[in-house]
């Protein structure tokens, strides 16, 4: 069950900081997400059985673990095989399990490939097509966390996140990434 918006800007506020640090020095609230990371990174678990999962799902595509402890999330991403034959434009499919709240989101990244990777267009609507279907079905069935809904997702965070900051930060961006683009 997804928590309420209250709830999770509780949740935010913990972990992020309400508040521009001129400094640039560790906030507490990000010293208390450091720490959760420290934790969760000791502690072998479910993120690696999904990961493992996904692999055997999807051996015709590249699965990566893509987590950074920058974020509140763990990522993981579907990536196309890339071959001269496949080269164009083609969507990558990412995963986040926060790490601060019972919540996970899925969406896609679309890149034009060649003899180099471009952007091309980002959906963070959880696409209802293959291979982000499974991945929220694993993610449900292997970590125990229930999506969380684009309009909740989109609500208004008062918190500082990476280079989001309000009125700008959202939801999204405490619970998962700042950065959903910016994929290895």
């Amino acid at each position: 069950m997804v928590p309420s918006i209250e709830k999770l800007l509780e949740i935010a506020r913990t972990y992020w900081p309400s508040q521009e640090d001129p400094n640039q020095e560790l906030s507490p609230e990000e010293q208390r997400l450091h720490e959760l990371w420290q934790t969760k990174l000791e502690e072998p678990g479910a993120w690696d059985v999904l990961i493992e999962q996904l692999r055997t799902t999807f051996p015709e595509n590249g699965v990566g673990n893509i987590t950074t402890s920058r974020d509140a999330s763990f990522w993981c991403a579907i990536y196309p095989r890339r071959t001269p034959e496949r080269s164009g434009v083609h969507w990558v499919y990412v995963g986040c399990a926060s790490i601060i709240a019972p919540v996970y989101t899925v969406y896609r990244v679309q890149f034009e490939y060649g003899e180099r990777r471009i952007f091309r267009q980002l959906d963070l609507e959880p696409p209802a097509v293959e291979p982000a279907v499974t991945m929220a079905r694993l993610m449900e069935s292997t970590m125990d966390l229930s999506l969380l809904p684009p309009d909740i997702a989109n609500h208004p965070a008062p918190v500082f996140v990476g280079r989001k900051s309000p009125p700008k930060t959202t939801l999204f961006d405490a619970l998962f990434t700042s950065y959903p683009d910016n994929l290895p």
